[in-house]
């Protein structure tokens, strides 16, 4: 890793210049970074699911899951610092306890507003996703949390993740839904322990690596926690056997008036809040509790849901050829 040393030591000096500009630009910079967070898109997405269009959530959704666990994993295979973490000279504008190479905000950024982008299909999306990926970028470098090599990675990830992504859908679509629901909910399972097992596999060359002494300026942290990934995989399983399982009984229809929209994400969040407290602060701790945390969340977003929306009359059932394609 000696180039990117010599590489990591060459980018201090336009992060410290970068750091130096007015303070008016750190509000805005700290508040664009967040279209760059996984967390901001699976915020944004039972909003499309229930109330706009499920077939875009559940595509925007894949994309950035498999950006972010890509990304996870990545960072897992590199094991490298961030800025603040090895000079005391740039500032920590925004506390991270991953690892930084690559740039998880980039990499998601790029690869869910693509998605956006290309559902929209008109070039003024495309150039408002560049102009916003570029934006996110520079807050990560500005916040003094990223290399610009990091960032730079990380958007060439996110195109070959979007890519990816746009190649297979359609083909793995189809094939998803020949198997039989027994057989989807066994592959629901096998993929997401496989996630786990590929984070897991990345980190082994690192076995007992602890954090070098010249990252005295990263204070306490624990970049090799899977924790992460094992979030990645409770939703990766719960989306797909609550996708599976919700195209059986028959769809839904995400459209109605504005006033029922509002209630079924209300009501949706409310219960999704609840489930994940439960999970966060009620249960005990540990990797088990977290991944089956994340499964019913997921799940609840999926199937639960709409069929209580369903039955409360939020909500319309939708023929089958209608369902997500």
């Amino acid at each position: 890793m000696d180039l990117l040393d010599d590489l990591h030591m060459a980018e201090l000096g336009p992060i410290i210049w970068l750091q130096g500009l007015p303070d008016a630009v750190r509000p805005v910079l700290a508040s664009v970074s967040v279209f760059g967070t996984d967390t901001f898109f699976l915020l944004c997405l039972p909003v499309l699911y229930w109330c706009v269009s499920p077939a875009l959530g559940l595509r925007l959704g894949f994309v950035v899951l498999l950006a972010a666990a890509t990304n996870v994993i990545g960072k897992l295979a590199l094991h490298q610092p961030r800025p603040y973490w090895i000079d005391a000279r740039v500032q920590p504008l925004s506390a991270e306890g991953a690892f930084g190479l690559p740039s998880g905000h980039a990499q998601n950024g790029t690869a869910g507003l693509g998605r956006l982008a290309a559902a929209v299909g008109r070039p003024w999306a495309w150039w408002a996703a560049g102009a916003l990926i570029a934006l996110v970028c520079l807050s990560r470098v500005y916040l003094g949390v990223h290399f610009i090599s990091d960032v730079v990675a990380g958007v060439l990830l996110g195109l070959v993740v979007l890519l990816v992504a746009n190649r297979l859908e359609r083909p793995a679509t189809r094939w998803w839904r020949g198997l039989p629901l027994w057989a989807q909910l066994v592959a629901s399972a096998g993929l997401s322990a496989a996630l786990i097992g590929a984070a897991a596999l990345a980190g082994s060359p690192y076995a007992g690596w602890v954090v070098p002494s010249s990252w005295s300026s990263a204070g306490t942290i624990d970049p090799e926690s899977l924790e992460p990934i094992v979030i990645m995989a409770g939703v990766l399983l719960g989306t797909l056997a609550g996708t599976s399982i919700m195209y059986r009984l028959g769809w839904f229809d995400a459209g109605g008036p504005l006033r029922l929209r509002a209630a079924r994400w209300a009501l949706g969040t409310v219960v999704a809040v609840a489930i994940w407290y439960a999970g966060r602060e009620l249960l005990p701790g540990g990797a088990v509790t977290t991944y089956a945390g994340y499964v019913l969340l997921a799940l609840w977003v999926q199937v639960g849901a709409p069929v209580l929306f369903i039955r409360l009359g939020l909500m319309s059932r939708a023929a089958r050829e209608q369902a997500v394609r």
